[in-house]
């Protein structure tokens, strides 16, 4: 038996020859449906036939007569449909549509032979449901159709479906209820051996799951609920099937159906055997998520008991003994005396300790105050005693230490960044004047070539002076936050289209292929415009100075977790030894033999401006790789 529930190809047979015996035993039970109906036991096949023709053939009649002559009398938009309904290849019925005089109004019979026919009368009612007949129309009270069946059945319409189940149903008629009883005990002891089966491998001891069995089962039923649904609204619109067809097609809905089923239960099998068929649905799995969040709720507020202030902890604390002490004292009256030293116990100990935790209270605010900066906080010490007021004591010494070197470091600072402002205003002038007279002698006509290539070094290093000078003020500026900021609602992509527009031809210049990514949907963020483009015109500046010719240079914009993410990328023309931090500090170059133009202050300004807008700017270096990334947060 092993073996046999093991193999594979065994459950295979058995799963074919269940299919089989079901569909035998459903087609054998409306065969049996159709003995008692028709009576095939007591009639003729002829007989039956007849019958099941006459009821086919006043179904088209009627069609005929309410249906296709006055879709065809109004021209009506279905007239073509009818026309095909009707016509010798697909249908097996014709007929003969007359008035009263014998007038012919409709016909699609020409001379055929027969093997049935009718004639029907119709009395016309004037009141055609779905159609306004014209007034001109022949209301004549009584119309005839003649009626004629194909004699060989071509097409494929209901006359020749059901003569295919008549002589099927009649040549099986007394086989019909021992073909059901045995395809029903069939199936039953074949499903018997598939839910004995399911689970087993060959080679494997044990159950062992297969990818199905491992589907959360109200998932996997669910997904079976909505196959079925689909297959019974397919099946309700499926007027679109020929007669001949829909055996065939119902079939194998029937096939899929049965399919389904077996590995519904086979799955449901294989669970039961494994164990753990609650565990494995994503009910208990949600269930289970709404416990753990639960707990970990009850363990939030369990974590906040513990970290409730310290006088406060220590006062509940006092009280749930207090409460416990009061419960043990009055369940014993007699012990009076006993109750009177309790209460004076409490009287004495409970102001002590509350003393001693506002004491340890004070330390600790202290702590906190000067951890997060606050070097101007001192301790108030009055009230403190023994160790708690030394403790007190050393933190104001440490408070007040920080304090003097804070104030000497800011002061060292300050000092740097007057002492770079004053020089930088002071060589305005003098540069100014500079600027103009070499202006001035650039207008006069000078003929000598050397004087020339003076004249333009000149005019060269003063505009390279020029700029130093401005930038050393912004920089200034930026670093103290001596900067007036107006943040409004700015969409970056603009921006970016923009300096891309801008800096296009001197990126050409430069042989380097810059490419601009960014989302369809605008991206939005809180900005200074003006201070926006000194951030990006000093980035594209630096790719310009230093990235590697005929190489490419990205600017990406993205969005992640409600930021907008900006990526500046290059390929540096210099070897880059320094670190990320040390790029960013002023007057810090990546090109070490400073043969380039520049400050050194560009990405150390382009950060303290983002900043100052509320962004962040990080610098990445991995080998020759420069990648520069701002972030802002978006808004809607």
């Amino acid at each position: 038996m092993n073996k046999l529930t093991h193999n594979f190809f065994v459950k295979i047979s058995a799963v074919f020859l269940i299919v089989v015996s079901i569909l035998v035993f459903i087609y054998s039970s409306a065969g049996i449906y159709l003995l008692n109906e028709y009576g095939f036991h007591s009639r003729s096949a002829e007989d039956i036939r007849n019958e099941v023709f006459e009821n086919i053939t006043k179904g088209y009649a009627n069609t005929v007569f309410y249906s296709y002559y006055p879709a065809r009398v109004l021209e009506s938009f279905n007239l073509s449909g009818y026309q095909n309904t009707f016509s010798q290849k697909n249908t097996n019925f014709f007929f003969v549509l007359k008035d009263s005089k014998g007038n012919i109004l409709l016909s699609n019979y020409s001379n055929e032979e027969y093997q049935y026919s009718r004639t029907y009368t119709f009395e016309y009612d004037f009141n055609f449901p779905y159609y306004v007949l014209p007034d001109d129309w022949d209301k004549s009270n009584m119309f005839v159709i003649d009626c004629y069946v194909s004699k060989t059945l071509k097409a494929d319409d209901q006359y020749r479906l059901a003569d295919f189940w008549i002589d099927a149903v009649y040549s099986l008629r007394f086989a019909m209820i021992p073909i059901a009883v045995v395809s029903f005990l069939s199936a039953i002891i074949l499903f018997i051996f598939l839910m004995c089966s399911a689970g087993r491998r060959k080679g494997m001891e044990g159950i062992t799951p297969s990818g199905i069995d491992k589907i959360p089962f109200d998932i996997f039923l669910s997904g079976i609920f909505i196959i079925l649904y689909a297959e019974f609204e397919l099946i309700g619109n499926s007027s679109f099937i020929k007669p001949t067809y829909a055996i065939v097609f119902l079939t194998a809905i029937g096939i899929i159906d049965i399919l389904l089923v077996l590995q519904t239960f086979m799955t449901f099998a294989t669970r039961f055997k494994m164990g753990g068929l609650w565990k494995n649905t994503l009910i208990y799995r949600v269930l289970r998520s709404v416990f753990i969040i639960t707990g970990k709720i009850f363990s939030g507020i369990r974590y906040l008991f513990v970290n409730l202030p310290l006088v406060l902890k220590t006062t509940l604390l006092i009280f749930a003994v207090t409460v416990v002490e009061l419960i043990v004292l009055a369940s014993d009256p007699g012990q009076r005396y006993l109750g009177v030293l309790w209460l004076l116990e409490k009287m004495i100990i409970v102001p002590v300790i509350l003393f001693i935790v506002i004491g340890l209270r004070k330390l600790q605010t202290g702590g906190e105050k000067i951890a997060a900066g606050d070097l101007g906080y001192s301790v108030d010490t009055r009230y403190l005693f023994w160790d708690l007021k030394s403790h007190g004591e050393n933190l104001n010494s440490i408070s007040s230490g920080m304090a003097k070197a804070v104030e000497a470091r800011m002061k060292s600072e300050r000092l740097k960044t007057e002492l770079i402002t004053n020089v930088s205003h002071d060589l305005k002038t003098p540069l100014t004047s500079i600027i103009n007279y070499v202006d001035l002698i650039k207008k006069e006509d000078v003929e000598s070539d050397t004087l020339k290539e003076y004249i333009s070094v000149l005019d060269h290093q003063t505009a390279r002076l020029k700029k130093l000078t401005e930038d050393l003020i912004e920089a200034s500026k930026a670093s103290t936050g001596n900067v007036e900021v107006s943040l409004v609602r700015t969409e970056a992509g603009l921006f970016l289209d923009q300096i891309m527009g801008e800096y296009q031809e001197k990126i050409n210049s430069y042989d380097i292929d810059l490419i601009l990514k960014k989302p369809e949907n605008e991206v939005y963020i809180m900005a200074d415009g003006r201070l926006l483009w000194r951030v990006f015109d000093n980035l594209m500046n630096n790719i310009c100075k230093y990235a590697q010719p005929s190489t490419r240079a990205y600017i990406n914009l993205d969005t992640e977790n409600n930021e907008a993410v900006i990526t500046f990328r290059n390929i540096s023309k210099f070897p880059l030894n320094i670190s990320s931090d040390e790029l960013l500090e002023r007057f810090i170059r990546g090109d070490s033999s400073r043969n380039t133009e520049g400050s050194g202050l560009g990405l150390s300004i382009a950060k303290s401006l983002t900043e100052l807008q509320n962004g962040r700017l990080d610098l990445y270096v991995d080998g020759d790789l420069f990648k520069v990334v701002l972030r802002f947060n978006t808004v809607q």
